[in-house]
């Protein structure tokens, strides 16, 4: 079962609705409303969705535009001189979590 966490998920969303990939950011959004994993019993924080993980059901081709989404952002955020920006540790989180549920292997 390939899940991610709310964060990739909502970053995602966020990101793709910025390039029109409208079809995509609809199909993230029914993740987010029915394919949470439950919780386990004791969780402390069962109302919170940024701690919730959700079941990915999206073909390869709609992971391969994510990762390369996120891919292009990261590289978009180093400096002139190949640098970390400010955003880029982020960048590098989103791309590496939708990789590994992918299947590809992400790295700069």
């Amino acid at each position: 079962m390939k899940t991610i966490d709310y964060n990739s998920i909502s970053e995602a969303i966020t990101e793709l609705s910025k390039i029109g990939q409208i079809e995509i950011v609809t199909k993230l959004e029914n993740i987010l409303e029915n394919n949470e994993v439950e919780k386990p019993k004791l969780h402390n924080r069962k109302e919170d969705k940024t701690t919730s993980y959700y079941r990915v059901n999206l073909a390869e081709e709609e992971l391969e535009v994510i990762t390369n989404l996120f891919f292009d952002l990261e590289v978009g955020s180093l400096t002139a001189e190949y640098e970390a920006g400010n955003s880029t540790e982020k960048y590098v989180t989103l791309l590496n979590n939708w990789s590994n549920i992918s299947g590809e292997t992400a790295s700069l």
